[in-house]
Order: C-alpha cells, then structure tokens, then sequence
C-alpha cells in the first residue's frame, strides 16, 4: 500500500508498535522523521520521543506477525483521543475525546503506561478502595503476557484503529458485552462546511420571502426537528436586521423623530 492512502506525513507525532520479542502488545510514541520507499514496501524513520537514548528506528509500515503469511498489521496509527472521565466538566470545543464510563470494570480492555510506553491488556481484578487493578497483558504471540498491578490514572481504554472505520473502542472480550468508554468525535471538514452553507442558503431564501409574504411560514410547520427550530430562529434574525435596514432607509434624518432601532 503507497503512502498516498495512509493519513501520515514527516512530522507527525504517532503511535507505533513492534513485533519485536520482549514488546509485543505494547505502544510506542514516535514522531516520523522521513518516508521511505524500498521496492514495493513502505518504511517510517521513527524517534522515539519518551526514549531519547535511542536513535532513529526504520520501521516498516505493514508488517506480517511471527508464524502468519497473509494478513498484514499497519504498525503505526494516530496519538489516541484525549481522555476524560464521565464526571469531569467537558468543554464542547474538545472534540475527538474518549469518555470513561465511571470506574473500571473486570474484562475492561486496557492499555497500561509502564516503562514510558503503553502495554495492551485485560482488567482481571478491582479495588477501588485504593483505586488498583490487576491487568493481564495480551497472551504470546501477540503480546507479553503475565500480571501486573496497576494503578486508574495509568490507565487508558484500549481502542482500535483502522483506515476505515476510524476509532473505535471494542466490546469487553470477558462476559457482558461492555464498552468501557465512548468517543466524542469532531466533524469533519466537509460536514461544517455543509452545514455553513445551508445556513447561508437559509437567509437568502428568507430574504427574498420578506416582502410582499402574507403570512409567517415556520420550518417547524413542515418538521419538528431541531434543525427546523434553529432555522427558524436565523430566518427571525434575518428579519429583523431586514427591517431595521427598511427604518434606516425611511425615517427623516431629524432631530425630532421618535423612531429607534435598538439592539
């Protein structure tokens, strides 16, 4: 796969992971230094930014794991979303965030930050008493294994990402199906601007419905959506500031008028 699909350039600030026995299940950051092309693979010089002693690592982008000969890995994704907890005060310009649902749970999937970088694992046991769980780290091959104790704030909701699909947090493996967070997502570009221009579409529209309309037509008439409501309430303001233009236009420049147009 070229370079051209993959939503990363020289700069970027990742997430990178290896195969590598001794860190398998674990997450790195890294930021890409240079993009290289080797025959028919794609490679990333990675700096690693939380071991400064190490140089610069060649990764190659689409890696096959140990013993599998089909299925290709990406081997690098964006930083995760930001993190809040359900109880914390969200600010609306924060968008892209992931949300813990309140404490952890068994079966919770998690990543761990230990040793300057995050371990993939599964919530075995609770205390919330002294805020700890125990996390079994994913199982050889495609991690480390073992048990560790670890404390909430080290603490990160697993997700998965694709070229895809995106984020996404997946179901607790164990039990239930639990998802132990949930994403804000941003909108995209396209989105706002669509929406910018149908607001402007809007007012044009009721411009030219002003003069000469017998009556006054709601959107909320034709659908109780909140889209409708909010429509409406832009079509006043249009409305009013086409008034307050006509009063302007009319009203003799005097000294002696009573005609005011306030805000």
């Amino acid at each position: 796969m070229s370079q051209i699909s993959l939503p990363f350039e020289v700069g970027h600030t990742v997430e990178a992971r290896s195969f590598e026995l001794g860190f398998r299940g674990a997450w790195f950051r890294c930021k890409i230094e240079k993009i290289l092309n080797k025959g028919r693979s794609l490679f990333y010089d990675l700096k690693y930014l939380d071991f400064t002693e190490e140089g610069i690592h060649t990764t190659k982008v689409f890696q096959k794991r140990h013993g599998e000969n089909e299925k290709n890995h990406l081997m690098v994704r964006p930083l995760c979303p930001r993190q809040r907890h359900e109880n914390e005060v969200l600010n609306e310009e924060e968008g892209g965030l992931v949300v813990v649902d309140g404490l952890w749970k068994v079966g919770d999937l998690v990543d761990w930050w230990k040793d300057d970088c995050y371990w993939s694992g599964t919530v075995r046991e609770v205390s919330e008493e002294d805020e700890t769980v125990k996390i079994e780290l994913l199982p050889k091959p495609y991690g480390e294994g073992g048990s560790y104790d670890a404390v909430f704030k080290d603490l990160r909701p697993s997700l998965e990402w694709s070229l895809e699909d995106g984020w996404i947090v997946p179901f607790s493996k164990d039990g239930e199906k639990r998802q132990c967070a949930k994403l804000m997502k941003l909108p995209s570009e396209d989105q706002v601007k669509g929406d910018e221009e149908t607001r402007e579409e809007g007012k044009v529209r009721v411009t030219k419905k002003l003069v000469g309309e017998e009556g006054l037509v709601l959107n909320i008439m034709e659908s109780e959506s909140i889209e409708a409501a909010v429509m409406d309430l832009e079509e006043q303001v249009v409305r009013i500031e086409w008034i307050k233009g006509m009063l302007s236009l009319n009203v003799p420049n005097s000294e002696t008028s009573t005609w005011i147009c306030e805000d």
